[in-house]
């Protein structure tokens, strides 16, 4: 743009005030609510009296004061609707149209510039030298469909009745053979009808959204999301307008807005959030926030900025100041140890020509991560974000996608419930566009996928969709992944001498015919230097590849039972874990201290702190009995067992919390059973602290059948299911499932709830996972020892393909100890 005021159609200029800064001041903005409800009131009693009239149609309709009462208090008592013969013969084909273009001329009311004209002396005009100009719409102009052969006049007229009094006479007449003599009737014709885009139902959805922010700010929030969900009206209605569509609408505040609006009535506050999408109804308004321009809009005490954000996924509208920017410099500035390795401080390695696909969660510290890998010189960065629950907080995303997308691209997945209430997982649409992998999104919504298969088919789809593009036989490739979703993958069908083809085949990527016959290892080795791991769960996955033999196809480093890992995460991880269920407990209006807890792996690294916390802290003096089951247990005690069948019946019906920190399906479908059936308690609690789902796999398998069963039985004894969600009562977070069995044992009535807390994926982070004081030293251990595998490729020193482990067979930087 190079002008520095842009006429609108509201009345009121944007202004230029800065390079990507424009201002629009609409506080003396009149607001009319209902006029959607007016247009379409008027539109159906059309359609009414053209089933029952034989002439003309003519009519006229008291103006509610509840529903309109702008118009009112401007003195504006009827509308009158007067058309001939003829000109609603082709309703059925354009009626929806017509409603619409109603709608355009009865939003004349809120355009300052034309409802001047109309309506004179309530826009400070003096009558005497301004009378009254009717607007004609000449619809017929646009050309929007053929049938459209109609124009409509809209007048304000004196009533004969009530000395002070108006009424609005809307005539619609055919544009070849009008009746109007227009030479006597001053008008103005109105033919910009491309320049506005009216939002109907702009009134309730102004008023839901107002709400909105209103509840969020009478718990002390400062930001308010309303996500764009199926059937939304907003997102519909906006998507209209040349912003398109979009994901996300976000509010923003500091506290003097919070204040102003805890402090106001909120019919005082509705008509401000009114004149926001009233904005959003002006072409050139949208299209400048399009075109990645911010409006600042003054609406008289407040003032709000809105852009978008996230590939222009996502409208922002920032209260009495604009929207806080950080970017990944930010966060890597909170982890001292990363950013000195990101900075190339004391050491000389790098990147550089090297490719890395990183899977790792969506945490603040990964972005951290992601910050220090583009300092270091990488040639591209790929990521599949490992996601099972709870919100990704939006200045993550914002972060994310202002990182320039020819060098990074990332990905993730979603949580989805199908029509019998079974979750599964496919592709989120928050990350980088997907539009060209539109072939596996179908495929893997098709699947119903759990999170590990969902993610391992995600990440490999995307790992091969990668290499399949290297145009040159130098590009190389590093993995470095949270969980051994990818790298088993890769060893194990090595070792299995598949094809690229067959692999291709098996998760859904086009494979070039000409590679299709290859062997898959002798592809892979020319591009992948090797892999590396964080968890403990994807060390013992490669474990089991590398077999008796101890042999894998790729070098691969890990830093799952590194000192630092094992024991200073883990305590923390303990931490999270029972803060989480904590938190989750309290919003079911329960305590943890009171639970009667059986814990699986509880002699694990993170299962050791879990009961040393519980019995040293979380739990009662009175209940500090905590049932544990352990392989590595050697014989059973009282309140320790080598694995879950050495648990009683008695001891097992007493329980009401398990927490399960092992990687693997310890209890089994006919435990469940026992459980539900026989248990004491009527609600029982499930919750997990170790990688993906895995922990209670039997559980959700044997629930997602019992969903697919009409007739669901536990035994031979029929159950009815409820499933529900968790909701926190205060913050609405969605913290997991339930579901409830009723069913009759014994002659008696009975009903027990399970609530999986997270839906069986690790429940810390449902919050706030491991303090980044904490993931400091682990993801720089994870960056230390990736960099040193890429020098040993550099340095044509990469060793034998095995598992090699920091503060076992390497040190933190790949070097053999």
């Amino acid at each position: 743009m190079n002008k520095t005021e842009i006429e609108t159609s509201l009345g009121p200029s944007l202004v230029k005030k800065d390079s990507h800064l424009w201002e629009i001041d609409l506080s003396s903005l009149r607001i009319f609510f209902g006029l959607s409800i007016l247009s379409r009131s008027l539109s159906e009693e059309i359609g009414n009296l053209l089933h029952t009239s034989p002439g003309d149609i003519s009519f006229i309709q008291k103006i509610n004061p509840s529903i309109n009462h702008e118009l009112v208090d401007m003195h504006i008592q009827y509308v009158q609707v007067h058309s001939r013969v003829g000109v609603f013969k082709d309703w059925l084909l354009f009626r929806d149209q017509f409603e619409e273009d109603l709608r355009f001329v009865l939003g004349s009311f809120q355009r300052q510039s034309l409802a001047k004209k109309l309506h004179p002396e309530f826009y400070s005009q003096d009558p005497k030298f301004q009378g009254s100009v009717a607007l004609l719409f000449p619809f017929y102009r646009n050309n929007r469909s053929e049938i459209v052969n109609y124009q409509i006049l809209l007048e304000r007229v004196t009533s004969q009745i009530s000395v002070g009094d108006f009424f609005i006479r809307i005539t619609i007449d055919s544009a070849d053979s009008s009746p109007l003599n227009l030479s006597n009737i001053p008008h103005e014709i109105v033919a910009d009808s491309g320049v506005r885009t009216y939002i109907a139902g702009s009134s309730k959805i102004s008023e839901s959204l107002n709400n909105g922010i209103i509840n969020a700010a009478q718990k002390g929030e400062t930001f308010f999301e309303e996500e764009n969900r199926h059937f939304s009206k907003v997102f519909e209605q906006i998507e209209k307008t040349p912003l398109g569509k979009l994901t996300n609408i976000n509010f923003y505040w500091e506290d003097q807005f919070r204040n102003l609006i805890l402090n106001t009535d909120p019919l005082n506050s509705l008509p401000m959030m009114k004149k926001l999408f009233i904005l959003l109804e002006d072409s050139e308004v949208a299209k400048s926030i399009k075109e990645g321009n911010t409006i600042l809009a003054k609406l008289g005490k407040t003032e709000v900025y809105v852009d978008l954000s996230r590939l222009d996924r996502v409208l922002n509208f920032s209260f009495n100041k604009k929207r806080t920017h950080v970017d990944s410099d930010f966060y890597l500035r909170r982890m001292p140890l990363l950013e000195k390795v990101g900075n190339s401080e004391n050491h000389n390695l790098n990147f550089s020509g090297i490719h890395i696909f990183l899977i790792h969660h969506i945490t603040s510290e990964i972005i951290a991560m992601i910050e220090a890998l583009r300092r270091l010189e990488v040639k591209s960065l790929d990521v599949a974000f490992v996601k099972y629950g709870g919100n990704i907080p939006p200045v993550y995303l914002d972060v994310l996608l202002d990182i320039p997308t020819e060098a990074f691209f990332m990905a993730g997945l979603e949580f989805k419930l199908t029509k019998n209430n079974r979750p599964y997982y496919a592709v989120s649409p928050l990350y980088s566009n997907f539009s060209e992998h539109k072939f596996f999104s179908q495929k893997l919504e098709e699947a119903k996928f759990g999170f590990f298969d969902a993610m391992r088919y995600l990440a490999t789809y995307l790992f091969f969709n990668k290499i399949l593009k290297f145009k040159s036989g130098d590009d190389k490739i590093l993995l470095i992944e949270d969980g051994g979703y990818v790298a088993p993958i890769l060893n194990q069908r090595c070792k299995e001498d598949k094809t690229l083809g067959e692999l291709c085949e098996e998760f859904w990527i086009s494979c070039p015919q000409d590679l299709a016959g290859r062997k898959l290892k002798d592809f892979l080795s020319e591009r992948v230097v090797g892999t590396v791991e964080h968890t403990r769960n994807g060390y013992d996955r490669l474990v089991k590849t590398a077999g008796v033999e101890k042999d894998l196809v790729f070098p691969a480093f890990s830093i799952a039972i590194s000192e630092q890992k094992t024991l200073e995460e883990s305590k923390e991880v303990a931490h999270s874990i029972l803060n989480a269920i904590e938190n989750a407990l309290h919003g079911l209006g329960k305590v943890l201290s009171t639970r009667k807890i059986m814990t699986l792996g509880s002699m694990g690294n993170i299962g050791g702190f879990l009961q040393k916390y519980l019995i040293g802290g979380r739990l009662h003096e009175t209940n500090l009995k905590v049932i544990e089951v352990d392989l590595k247990c050697k014989s059973s005690t009282d309140v320790l067992f080598p694995n879950f069948t050495s648990v009683s019946d008695e001891i097992f019906y007493d329980i009401d919390l398990i927490i399960g920190v092992t990687g693997d399906s310890v209890l089994k479908q006919k435990d469940w059973e026992n459980w539900i059936l026989n248990g004491n308690k009527p609600h029982l609690y499930v919750a997990s602290g170790s990688t993906k789902t895995v922990e209670f796999a039997d559980l959700i398998e044997w629930l997602n059948q019992l969903y697919l069963n009409n007739d669901p039985k536990i035994g031979d004894i029929p159950v009815r299911l409820t499933n529900d969600r968790i909701l926190d009562p205060q913050t609405q977070m969605d913290l997991g499932g339930k579901v409830r069995f009723n069913f009759v044992q014994d002659g008696k009535e009975k009903e027990k709830t399970i609530f999986l807390l997270s839906d069986g994926s690790p429940i810390n982070f449902l919050f706030f996972g491991v303090p980044t004081e904490s993931m400091d030293p682990i993801i720089t251990q994870l960056t230390t020892v990736s960099l040193g595998l890429a020098g040993h490729y550099k340095n044509k020193t990469l060793p034998a393909p095995k598992l090699y482990a920091v503060d076992h067979q390497i040190d933190q930087w790949g070097k053999s100890l």
